[in-house]
């Protein structure tokens, strides 16, 4: 067998070969990061109109909304070669749309899709597509979302990150307040512990996100608007809370 490799024709053939599956690797079509996106995120995300390659390219990023998808940001993308021995891979993307920022680190695995540096900034009408009882409430504002290091997959949650509604609406009233929620995952479950930053409604709680199925976020809390402010008690009464002036509890389970 050694011999053989060791005739020119052999070896010429050998060389061929490699350097044909290289073309191959190298020009792999951008469909592909389209591929191992959806199947990190379980279909929750996708990658319209892709083109260039895996490696550099871009496509328009779409979030699952009750069976369809909806644009969230035109994308562009480059990829580590190398992340590939890992057995994952390794994408620093950046995009934007009107009122929409958003750059990161992402390594997608089977099952799992872990994120770094993340900057984003969105309407918050986009929760109407990520979270279907938000479609009940029409929220209204803006959301960032900041992380140093978080992955989410089959298995749980693990790392941090902090989201902030800022502005934020609901049910058409406008600048409610500007509110913070924190999450800190390490397992099937991670802790979650939302703030009020500023405003008339004011919310306070602490919970846990499930990450495996049914997949929900569970609140307890308190919550208070002024006596004054009559026009918050309709709001009120949709999220399980009874009266005004003094401090309410509140307990809300929310599927994602």
């Amino acid at each position: 067998m050694t011999g053989a490799f060791r005739r020119p024709g052999v070896r010429l053939a050998v060389l061929g070969i490699a350097a044909y599956l290289f073309f191959l690797l190298a020009n792999a079509p951008a469909a592909w990061l389209g591929f191992a996106l959806e199947r990190s995120t379980r279909g929750a995300l996708a990658l319209g109109d892709p083109a260039g390659t895996l490696w550099k390219g871009s496509g328009l990023l779409a979030l699952r909304s009750r069976g369809a998808f909806r644009g969230v940001a035109d994308l562009e993308w480059s990829c580590n070669p190398l992340s590939v021995l890992t057995g994952r891979l390794g994408v620093a993307l950046s995009g934007a749309a009107p009122e929409t920022r958003l750059r990161a680190n992402l390594s997608l695995g089977p099952g799992s899709l872990r994120l770094r540096n993340v900057e984003a900034s969105a309407p918050a009408a986009l929760l109407e597509a990520a979270i279907p009882a938000a479609a009940f409430a029409k929220p209204d504002g803006r959301l960032r979302v900041l992380a140093d290091s978080i992955e989410v997959g089959g298995a749980g949650v693990a790392g941090a990150a902090t989201v902030e509604w800022l502005e934020a609406g609901m049910s058409g009233l406008s600048q409610l307040g500007d509110y913070r929620l924190q999450i800190t995952g390490n397992g099937e479950r991670a802790a979650v512990k939302l703030a009020t930053l500023r405003g008339d409604l004011r919310v306070s709680g602490e919970g846990e996100w499930r990450a495996a199925q049914p997949r929900i976020v569970q609140l307890r809390g308190t919550a208070e608007a002024p006596a004054e402010r009559k026009d918050l008690e309709p709001l009120l009464q949709m999220l399980g809370i009874r009266g005004s002036g003094i401090p309410q509890p509140f307990a809300w389970t929310v599927p994602i």
